[in-house]
């Protein structure tokens, strides 16, 4: 994996060190160097990306829906969701819905990485079913039983 600073290299040791010890066998795509966790339900992607020339965050993102029909009432419910809840927000590439929240890698602790994988899955496991039940498309579960 590339690394574009120090930073960066560091917080993606740590995050490596942090997950196994908080997970029995995190995965790692060796490609782009990101990782993936089972927390409840959810499945997880945990990245290391740059953020200026001297920081990196740590993004906790959830595969929420897929496949979901996108029309104008899923996205205002989106931005509104995304506008009361307290951390995070929800994300739209194609037909996927995601949810993710960021940490600075310099704050990066157990606690910090433990608590957004916590949140992120909970509040991805709140609303894939709520997504799904509207405006179709399958849970991040679902897509993986089949």
């Amino acid at each position: 994996m590339h690394f574009e600073n120090e930073v960066q290299e560091k917080t993606y040791e740590r995050t490596l060190e942090l997950l196994r010890e908080l997970f029995e066998e995190p995965t790692v795509n060796p490609d782009d160097g990101q990782f993936y966790v089972r927390y409840g339900s959810t499945v997880l992607e945990v990245s290391v990306e740059p953020y200026g020339p001297e920081e990196a965050i740590v993004v906790v993102m959830a595969f929420c829906v897929q496949a979901v029909r996108i029309e104008e009432d899923l996205l205002l419910a989106l931005l509104d969701l995304n506008q009361r809840l307290p951390i995070g927000a929800f994300s739209l590439v194609d037909n996927d819905v995601f949810y993710s929240h960021a940490i600075f890698g310099r704050s990066l602790d157990r606690n910090s990485l433990l608590g957004s994988i916590a949140a992120v899955a909970n509040i991805a496991d709140e609303y894939d079913d709520r997504i799904v039940s509207k405006f179709g498309g399958q849970t991040a579960s679902e897509r993986l039983a089949t």
